[in-house]
């Protein structure tokens, strides 16, 4: 089945009313430099160009831990593993960006090897510490190497673009490919594997089914996203350092857009970056003046709301909403 039956199909099964949402959504977003401007919405494009590279993150740490049920805090080291490696190889060989963006991503995808191989055997909250733990590590490394990496204040990289439309497609346009592409990996046949590897992995594995490798494959695709994610994080910034890309508040932070958004969908989590990057950077302290630790404060406050509230997910919450909407009228009008 190619990629298009699998979309056509999966869309399919959508409603009138939830392809309506999905049509207003992308129709907006991807004409959004076209109409912000000139309606009073023109500040939203450079944090919504942000938040498409957040919500790359998102999708990439969904389709492993989501699926599969094995939680990993330490993600945050991959995108910043291939965030470093694309300013070092710039500053210190003076590669260009056709060089340096394939050798980044195989950065990410080297890390997440190393976070994958030892701890994808074992279960329960020894992957979680694991990936807590290597992540750590991670972080002192860049201060061990401070001669190479720049240590506490990190290194510049060339900025893709000041022009803040181009930089939003720079985001948008990559964004929904990988969704597509992760779409694909969720509604195939490897996808059903992932949720049955996290709804009951020992009757998996009782199937004769080598579990060992899905969860593997899961982790090599996670990793190749978030490493695509860390180099465009670091061109749209111009610079790398351990603050910005590589403390585990960057981790927690992903898990939280997906969790808002709603596990184990893709889109969801895309939906839940949007959300936590406008309330971040234009709601709470442009909108409602909220400055330093306010911020922060009301910004989890809010967070935890959402996940107490929602459990399900926000985005997932309205698109079952839209389901039962629609066949409550299919129903009246048989």
């Amino acid at each position: 089945m190619t990629l298009q039956d699998h979309i056509t199909r999966r869309f399919s099964e959508a409603n009138r009313y939830q392809f309506g949402l999905l049509a207003i959504l992308f129709v907006s977003l991807s004409t959004l430099p076209l109409w912000a401007p000139i309606t009073g919405f023109g500040g939203l494009i450079y944090p919504l160009a942000l938040a498409n590279i957040w919500a790359i993150f998102a999708m990439g740490w969904d389709i492993i831990s989501g699926y599969t049920g094995y939680i990993s805090f330490g993600h945050s080291a991959l995108s910043g593993a291939a965030a470093y490696a694309t300013a070092m190889l710039a500053t210190h060989l003076e590669l260009p960006l056709a060089a340096t963006f394939p050798l980044s991503v195989v950065a990410a995808l080297i890390v997440g090897m190393l976070f994958a191989l030892p701890s994808l055997r074992l279960r329960g909250p020894y992957f979680s510490l694991l990936t807590l733990v290597g992540a750590l590590l991670f972080y002192r490394l860049l201060f061990v190497f401070n001669e190479y990496t720049g240590g506490e204040l990190g290194m510049s990289v060339e900025a893709i673009t000041y022009d803040t439309t181009v930089l939003y497609y720079y985001t948008f346009v990559p964004m929904v490919f990988i969704a597509l592409g992760l779409l694909y990996v969720s509604r195939s046949n490897v996808g059903v594997v992932l949720v049955a590897i996290r709804e009951n992995e020992p009757a998996v594995e009782s199937a004769g089914i080598d579990t060992t490798k899905f969860k593997l494959w899961a982790f090599t695709l996670s990793a190749v996203t978030m490493g695509v994610g860390g180099v465009m994080l670091a061109h749209f910034y111009g610079s790398v350092d351990p603050t910005t890309m590589v403390i585990l508040d960057r981790s927690i932070e992903m898990i939280v857009m997906a969790v808002i958004g709603g596990m184990s969908s893709i889109l969801g989590p895309i939906g839940g970056a949007y959300v936590f990057i406008l309330l971040r950077d234009t709601i709470l302290p442009g909108t409602l003046g909220l400055g330093g630790t306010q911020r922060w404060f009301a910004l989890w406050a809010v967070a935890l709301g959402l996940i107490v509230f929602a459990r399900e997910g926000v985005f997932r919450k309205l698109w079952h909403g839209l389901g039962e909407q629609g066949s409550e009228n299919e129903s009246e009008t048989e």
